[in-house]
């Protein structure tokens, strides 16, 4: 067999720039692409949600039917999928379409729980995803599988959507994006996979606390596993962090590794983004202050160049910092700075971020919901970015905001560990501020110590600028994933 894979399928539940709620999107997007120009054919298969068709009508671009129309066994019954595909910057991308299952204003949930029938929904996709690749008669060596969504699919491979048994000769790889969200369904559910009915008893690859783990399924049932940042991986081992499938992870037989994602160094370009008012580079930053000046009056807040803006653009959820904002909030607003953030999550972090701009309206500014030309100049206006999140697989807009010479200040954990070098430990190579622990006292005093900086000119300057030549694009993340696809046909 060659050392290399001759054709890649890359399985994901959502991509841009098709169907997105946030970073797996981004690395489905931007990832099959650079394989593809260096010289790896990947294809993408998705779910054809209402995103993808109001995106296509928007833009002009249309599906096109691929003449599949497979049937799909969900216990006793038979769904069809119908199977369109299109074709985007030389990635083709499979779209499998049921309107009773996709045809929803949004991904995954109601704005108060997820949809109920979740688990059918991404069972309905897996067995697509494998009977699409028996219609076209195998032709894919490398199953790229992502999330639990798609954790299923190793099974199915090897004994078929019908449970009955399958001849497959492909090889899988399981990226974790975020272990926190596994996919746990009750049992009673398996009678839905067609797999058999003495797999939870004598096969434990899927049963978690007696009921169905997806992500478990994926994390054994793969040929390797990897994640989106070395420390991520590290992480994941222990207790803290391995949201209890820390021994299944420990037991695997090819340790799990960590790749950092890159970002699409052409959307994200202070020297060309349209998006923003004035443009600007590493050498010449007037285009920066004028970003944050006219962001600073759209979110009502009056311009002054002796206080440092700090900019948040996050879902509003525990994960993300959002408690730890709320203990520090009036030390924060103590603070000779201004502060503006964009996001939606949980309901009570949103009426708090509302609640801190009435009470602090000449420092603090939000706006709730997403905002993509937002988030784009809340990047090139800021001083600092703040991204104090309790953990974080990778993370993106830290990667941002160094494009965008707008220092992080973040937690130390995941990949923000390994993309951000602390300043205080190392000035000479420092590009942004790594908390002690995660505490209010440690969030203030890597505030404190920004500001300090803020105030010193050249230096502040000189950091902007190393933040702003780090390589942060999908080229090295892409040649890195290659490495990986060809040690799994050494």
């Amino acid at each position: 067999m060659s050392d290399s894979p001759t054709r890649v399928l890359f399985v994901s539940s959502e991509s841009r720039p098709f169907a997105s709620t946030g970073g797996l999107a981004d690395v489905a997007g931007a990832l099959p692409v650079e394989l593809n120009r260096e010289g790896i054919p990947v294809d993408r298969i998705m779910p054809l949600y209402r995103q993808v068709r109001d995106r296509m009508e928007r833009h002009g671009n249309s599906l096109e039917r691929t003449g599949f129309t497979l049937r799909i066994p969900l216990g006793n019954d038979q769904v069809s999928a119908e199977i369109y595909s299109t074709e985007f910057e030389g990635a083709r991308t499979y779209f499998v379409n049921h309107e009773e299952y996709f045809d929803r204003q949004d991904l995954y949930a109601l704005p108060h729980r997820e949809y109920r029938d979740n688990f059918i929904r991404f069972l309905f996709f897996q067995k697509a995803v494998v009977a699409l690749i028996d219609a076209m008669g195998q032709p894919y060596d490398l199953l790229h599988l992502n999330d639990w969504q798609t954790g299923l699919v190793p099974l199915f491979l090897q004994k078929g959507i019908f449970g009955t048994g399958r001849e497959g000769r492909e090889k899988t790889l399981f990226t974790i994006h975020n272990l926190a969200y596994q996919g746990t369904y009750p049992a009673v559910h398996l009678y839905e996979t067609n797999l058999p009915a003495n797999l939870l008893s004598n096969y434990p690859q899927l049963e978690f606390y007696g009921q169905l783990n997806q992500m478990k399924a994926g994390l054994i049932g793969a040929d390797q596993v990897n994640t989106v940042s070395p420390n991520y991986a590290r992480e994941i081992l222990t207790e803290e962090f391995g949201c209890g499938l820390e021994g299944v992870l420990q037991s695997l037989e090819r340790p799990v590794t960590g790749i950092v994602n890159g970002v699409d160094i052409q959307d994200w370009n202070p020297e060309t983004d349209p998006t923003l008012p004035a443009t600007y580079s590493a050498k010449a930053f007037t285009g920066k202050e004028t970003c944050k000046k006219q962001l600073l009056a759209e979110f009502g807040l009056t311009y002054d160049k002796d206080k440092p803006l700090l900019v948040m653009v996050s879902r509003m959820v525990e994960q993300k910092g959002f408690d730890l904002i709320g203990q520090a909030i009036e030390a924060l607003m103590s603070l000779p700075l201004q502060m503006v953030v964009l996001g939606s999550g949980q309901e009570q972090y949103q009426q708090d971020a509302v609640s801190w701009a009435k009470r602090w309206p000449d420092q603090f500014g939000v706006r709730i919901g997403y905002d993509s030309d937002l988030s784009h100049r809340m990047e090139a206006a800021g001083d600092f970015f703040l991204m104090p999140s309790r953990f974080e697989p990778c993370g993106l807009n830290q990667l941002y905001s160094l494009r965008y010479g707008t220092i992080p200040i973040v937690n130390r954990t995941g990949g923000l560990e390994d993309t951000v070098s602390d300043y205080r430990q190392n000035s000479a190579e420092g590009t942004g501020f790594l908390m002690t622990t995660y505490t209010p006292e440690a969030f203030i005093d890597c505030i404190r110590s920004a500001m300090s900086l803020y105030h010193h000119k050249p230096e502040f300057r000189k950091v902007r600028q190393r933040g702003m030549r780090q390589d942060v694009s999908w080229k090295k993340t892409a040649s890195d994933y290659l490495d990986l696809y060809r040690s799994l046909f050494a």
